[in-house]
């Protein structure tokens, strides 16, 4: 039972932090008695849901079920797979060098691709996306490994003591 509300909170930390972004940036650029804020927010929400799911289902839960036949599953461990399961198929797939061609673009009067290269500004983007989608694997790992940490058993058993220095 454990284990499943962690694979939940999983799912909706990052949920949660994506969306909450997206209406700031909403309030942010709309005027904010736009009563559509909430229909894209909501549909924001239900997209960022669905992926949220095939991530954990997909790349969580095996690695999960890997680091536990190990005998690895550990905060640090948990974290650090969050980082990698969450920044590396953002990176993969957004990867600027592929499908460039000779294209170019700019993002508000920056240019980040010129001549299908990315420029240095193209790289920063580039890093700064993969970063983000690590810190949400991150607090979904974080929440995933406090949920689910199991008690610590010395604390309901007093310890045995060392042989050779017990009473006689």
């Amino acid at each position: 039972m454990k284990t499943t509300l962690a694979f939940l909170a999983a799912i909706l930390v990052p949920v949660g932090l994506i969306t909450g972004w997206y209406l700031w940036e909403q309030f942010a650029t709309f005027k904010p008695n736009d009563p559509y804020i909430w229909v894209r927010t909501g549909n924001f929400l239900c997209l960022c849901a669905l992926i949220s799911v095939a991530y954990v289902l997909v790349l969580g839960l095996p690695t999960y079920v890997l680091l536990r036949w190990r005998n690895a599953v550990r905060c640090w461990s948990t974290i650090a797979s969050g980082f990698v399961l969450g920044a590396f198929p953002v990176a993969v797939l957004s990867w600027p060098l592929r499908f460039s061609g000779g294209a170019s673009a700019t993002i508000d009067g920056v240019p980040t691709l010129v001549n299908g290269i990315p420029t240095f500004a193209g790289w920063l983007q580039y890093l700064e996306l993969v970063a983000f989608m690590g810190a949400c694997g991150v607090a979904s790992a974080a929440a995933f490994s406090l949920i689910a940490r199991r008690p610590n058993s010395s604390s309901k058993r007093t310890p045995k003591p060392l042989r050779g220095f017990g009473t006689a």
